[in-house]
């Protein structure tokens, strides 16, 4: 199925999805599965990615991360989805319009990868809406390449090289079109274990950044945020550099 000029029913189907929802198991499509497999071939910097970045300061984190993750795999960061090979969809899904405005991104990403004339090959969709409406998002936008919850975002660069790697068959082999199957679900616990996060793509004003202090949320509310309650860092979150705090010496 390829974008059409019917997205926005398309798009409207995701607000009919109950509130009751859980997390799925690790599933590939038929492409991905042998993407895996195949030998990854990528030259470093020749690739790009850009991140859409939506919601909260715990998604913009996460974000960071993985374009840091992105990067140290040899990928490019670049700002705009059109000048990028692979697009990531950050999404959130707090409130209602929330969710509108990540479905409109994921939208407006599968229509640049549906151009023939883009250079964009790969779409992946994460953040909380990925988390809380895969198995919804996988069989209404196939043109997604893969929707990934929060358990699997340290296995997103082996998916986007094996992705890029065998990009290039599509264009080569007839018939081969990657939006006529279910993108593959890479969905598991909602609350996982903290990561390092000093070496990431900073995407804040350069004088200022977030720090994670608490991964889930302990609020027993409503909200379709698809946080589950916190798990404590394993370790200390901030690390000092004692050279850069002065020489209060002369102090008096």
């Amino acid at each position: 199925m390829a974008v059409s000029d019917q997205s926005m029913l398309r798009s409207d189907i995701f607000f009919s999805i109950a509130l009751a929802g859980g997390a799925a198991a690790v599933r590939l499509s038929p492409r991905m599965a042998a993407a895996a497999a195949a030998p990854i071939r990528i030259t470093p910097q020749e690739h790009s990615v850009a991140l859409v970045a939506l919601g909260c300061p715990k998604n913009t984190v996460d974000a960071e991360v993985m374009l840091g993750d992105l990067q140290r795999h040899g990928l490019r960061v670049v700002r705009e989805p059109e000048n990028a090979d692979i697009v990531v969809v950050n999404t959130c899904a707090f409130v209602e319009d929330a969710k509108r405005e990540s479905v409109a991104a994921i939208v407006d990403a599968a229509r640049l990868k549906a151009d023939r004339s883009s250079r964009v090959r790969g779409l992946y969709v994460t953040g909380c809406m990925a988390q809380r409406y895969a198995e919804e998002l996988a069989d209404e936008l196939p043109e997604v390449d893969a929707v990934v919850g929060f358990e699997s975002y340290a296995d997103i660069p082996s998916h986007v090289l094996a992705t890029l790697s065998t990009s290039d068959a599509d264009d080569t082999e007839p018939g081969l079109d990657s939006a006529a199957e279910r993108a593959s679900v890479l969905v598991g616990a909602a609350t996982v274990p903290f990561r390092p996060e000093n070496d990431r793509f900073q995407l804040t004003a350069a004088h200022t950044a977030y720090l994670r202090v608490a991964e889930g949320c302990d609020h027993t509310c409503s909200f379709p945020c698809g946080q589950a309650p916190p798990a404590p860092p394993a370790g200390p979150v901030v690390v000092c550099d004692s050279d850069s705090s002065g020489d209060d010496s002369s102090s008096s």
